[in-house]
Order: structure tokens, then sequence, then C-alpha cells
């Protein structure tokens, strides 16, 4: 990897970084603020995430932007890398960057395709990220993602029953994948300078997305709009049972939404199942 950021080499990050950003500055290129481009402008970035991939796994890269990433995917990985880039302009631009002979970088939305990779790779546009993770979750043949998300989409990833961060994007997520929390980036390490700091994180999947997944999915859906309230109340309102029925399924009615656990869930959507509630 040290052969391709390393300064001493023709092809490495800074001379490639000054090439994107001659263009971006002099107005030859520009990036649309309202799709969340972004420069990665630090080598770290790149060397954690190569650092962090399987490179004996195809790659598929959401986002090419302006090729900086593809560059050092294709030159260290053993696979094929596919890029999907929604901006053409960007995609041509990131095509002569990369010019790589086991790279593809096509044209499209990744929200509207089918994710047919084991692995995924990206610097996330912002303004995609839970619905990207939405569907990287429902792709039983994603086995593994290597993620930079906003530093605030890291920490709901994490957090747990009962803490402020906890929600659906929590419960999904931790329910299917084995999280490892990386680095923090600063804004400094993109250009332009996004608001806020990101954070990367590795996903590495331990469970299909099935039909109880479904199921606990569309009852987080339902009950979770009111995380803060009272179950038994929330469980009157959505699903016109008795409070006192959770009981019989060992959940206490008096708890908040928030604090439900992973085996709350999968109680509670049983439960709803069977009465043909959901």
């Amino acid at each position: 990897m040290e052969n391709y950021i390393s300064r001493g080499d023709p092809a490495s990050f800074p001379i490639i970084l000054k090439r994107i950003l001659d263009k971006v500055r002099s107005g030859d290129l520009k990036l649309r603020r309202k799709l969340s481009q972004h420069i990665t402008s630090s080598p770290r970035v790149v060397k954690w995430i190569l650092d962090s991939v399987d490179k004996n796994v195809e790659v598929l890269e959401v986002g090419s932007g302006t090729g900086i990433l593809t560059y050092f995917l294709c030159h260290n990985t053993r696979r094929v890398v596919v890029a999907v880039e929604v901006d053409k302009t960007l995609a041509e631009f990131s095509a002569s960057i990369v010019d790589c002979p086991n790279t593809v970088i096509i044209v499209g939305d990744i929200l509207e395709v089918d994710v047919e990779a084991r692995q995924i790779v990206s610097s996330v546009p912002y303004g995609i990220s839970s619905k990207l993770l939405a569907k990287i979750a429902r792709s039983n043949i994603v086995e593994r993602a290597v993620l930079i998300l906003q530093r605030e989409v890291v920490d709901r990833i994490l957090s747990g029953p009962g803490t402020g961060s906890y929600g659906r994007l929590s419960v999904m997520v931790r329910l299917l994948f084995d999280v490892v929390p990386g680095p923090v980036f600063p804004r400094s390490d993109f250009y332009p300078r996004p608001r806020v700091e990101s954070r990367g994180v590795i996903l590495v999947r331990r469970r299909l997305y099935d039909e109880e997944v479904a199921l606990i999915e569309g009852l987080t859906r339902a009950i979770f709009p009111y995380r803060r309230k009272i179950l038994g109340g929330v469980v009157e309102r959505v699903f016109k049972i008795e409070r006192e029925e959770l009981k019989s399924i060992g959940l206490d009615p008096n708890r908040r939404v928030e604090e439900l656990g992973e085996g709350d869930l999968a109680r509670l959507a049983g439960f709803l199942r069977s009465r043909g509630l959901l």
C-alpha cells in the first residue's frame, strides 16, 4: 500500500490529489453540494479503507466521485473493482484518473439498482446514508461493508437500548452485522470541508435478512416514532391490544419503547404476528 501512498511514487496520493484539486479550483470540474460531493483529501482516510478491505474479494464502490479512492482500490486489490457514480461528469472524470484494467465505472443511482457484490466500499454521500445502510442490510449477498459515514450515524449504529441515539438504524444494523468502529476523521480530511466530522465503520454480516428480520423491521417502523413513550400505551394505540397482554411474553408494559433490545423486539414481533397484527 505504501507503494501508492508514499510521496516518492510518481502516482502518489499528493500528485493525484493536486491533479483533482486543480481541476476543481479552476472551475473545470464542479462539485455539487446537493449530492454531498466531497474529495477525500487526506491519505489516512484512504489508508484506513485499504487496510480494512478484503483484498481477495471483489469490491463495489458506491460513488467513485473524483476517482481518488477508486484509484487506490484498483491498485491494492486482487479482484475487480466496480464503481457506481450517479453524476455522469464525475464518472467520466474519475475514469480518466483511475485508468485501470480491473476497474469498471458505471453511471447510475445505487439506490435504484440491485446490490450484487460481496463487499461494499464507500465514502458515503451524506444524503443517502440511511437508505444505503438499509439497502446493504437487505442484500444478503453483501458480506462486508467498509464505510465512511457521518460520525453521528456511526454513533447511532453503535448505541444500545436506552441511550439517546438508539433507534431503528441501531436495531437493524446490529441485528444483521458485527460492527467494528473505525477512526474519527476531522472535517479537514475532506474538500470542501463538510459541516460535520466523519467516522469509519466496518460491517461484517452474521445473519441473513430473513422473514423474522423483516417482521422486526416492520415493528420498529410502527413503534419507534414513539420511542420515548411507554410501551403499553404505544401497543394500545398502534395495534389495539391491551397492555397487560405484554406480560404473557415477558415484556413489562411500563418500559419505554427505546429500552427494547433485539430479543424483546423479536418476541413482540412474533406475538403480534400470531395475532395477525404484523
